[in-house]
């Protein structure tokens, strides 16, 4: 079953303590390459790769690829690479600096 976990309010303030147990999983996450986050409507923890953020905000995995002045990936390149990996999850995160 999904839920939806908000973070901020409709007028993007930040609602008080509603991203502490996600913090705290990509911080052991990032320092143990494992972690597990407890949900806070249904209580069944999952691990932290396992959740979706609107659009595709965050990606937890064991294998990246940063490129650089590339052109956009096309969605079916992205299917296609999905393909390769035996139906791994693919995620883009993209961002200009």
């Amino acid at each position: 079953m999904r839920h939806r976990t908000d973070f901020f309010t409709e007028t993007w303030d930040p609602m008080d303590g509603a991203d502490d147990a996600f913090l705290d999983a990509m911080t052991t996450w990032h320092e143990t390459g494992e972690a597990t986050v407890t949900c806070p409507h249904c209580t069944t923890p999952s691990a932290l790769p396992a959740w979706t953020w609107a659009d595709d905000f965050y990606a937890f995995a064991h294998l990246g690829f940063e490129l650089w002045n590339w052109p956009e990936f096309s969605s079916r390149f992205l299917t296609d690479f999905a393909q390769v990996l035996d139906g791994y999850r693919v995620v883009r995160v993209w961002g200009e600096l």
